[in-house]
């Protein structure tokens, strides 16, 4: 069996989408098991809808098509999705757009790119990393935000969702950041090449109508995802091709598949 990380590389969402799907599955048994239950008492109300539409206009096939018609309501109220697995749909999508615009840099600025890991802190809270770079530029910890609906907006130095202001979030991504700096400083101590590795936090969001990025809000980089590639990519690498891949390899053990 090909081992996950090496040769069938984790992908992007796939946490989310099995969450979606197993919330799905449940979901719809539940669905079936009540809707059909529930039949006893709204098949024959459909029924008499229909009669009395049909006797009030004196056509029969006008009172079948009534009924029909309130069938396929009751049907399709029942079985369509709550919004919170469709949100977790939108999440999963996300986090794949994102990781789609990381391959460029992949193929063209050397990086190597990480998704939907875990990280088990020695100390604090450990927390999940939906998308780490390493590159030879430096250690990015990107997060998608799927965002289409909300009202999104960059006010100065202030990012604000659905008139929220995002300071608390993104003081915790700064501390995530900063906890798995250390412990890929650590972890990657036997090339001196490596020194101090300082990991920068990304947000990237998938959002309309959302102008202004780049910009650094809290001490962290908020983008779209068209803005990535460019904005990981330097031509002044801090690190060779040799200590890139010494680093991606030791981020490879520390950040286990979720």
């Amino acid at each position: 069996m090909a081992r996950r990380g090496v040769e069938q590389p984790h992908q992007a969402g796939s946490s989310l989408r099995v969450q979606y799907e197993d919330g799905r599955r449940q979901w719809a048994a539940r669905q079936r098991r009540s809707v059909w239950l529930s039949a006893l008492w709204w098949g024959p109300a459909a029924v008499l809808v229909g009669l009395l539409a049909g006797i009030g206009t004196k056509y029969s096939l006008f009172g079948l098509l009534v009924t029909g018609l309130v069938i396929a309501a009751v049907i399709d109220v029942g079985f369509r999705h709550p919004q919170s697995l469709d949100r977790l749909k939108q999440r999963a999508d996300a986090e794949a757009g994102t990781a789609k615009s990381l391959r460029l840099l992949q193929v063209r600025g050397g990086a190597r790119s990480l998704h939907d890991r875990f990280y088990a802190a020695t100390s604090g809270e450990s927390f999940e990393v939906e998308h780490l770079v390493v590159s030879p530029r430096g250690v990015f910890l990107v997060d998608s935000k799927q965002w289409h609906g909300f009202d999104v907006r960059l006010l100065g130095l202030d990012l604000f969702v659905n008139h929220v202001k995002q300071d608390e979030a993104m003081a915790a991504m700064r501390g995530s950041a900063a906890e798995l700096g250390k412990a890929l400083t650590a972890a990657a101590a036997a090339d001196d090449e490596v020194g101090v590795v300082d990991v920068t936090s990304v947000i990237c969001v998938h959002a309309d109508g959302i102008t202004g990025t780049p910009r650094v809000v809290y001490g962290v980089i908020v983008v779209r995802p068209e803005q990535l590639p460019e904005l990981l990519r330097s031509a002044y690498p801090r690190w060779s091709v040799s200590a890139t891949g010494h680093l991606a390899s030791v981020a490879e053990m520390l950040l286990p598949a979720r």
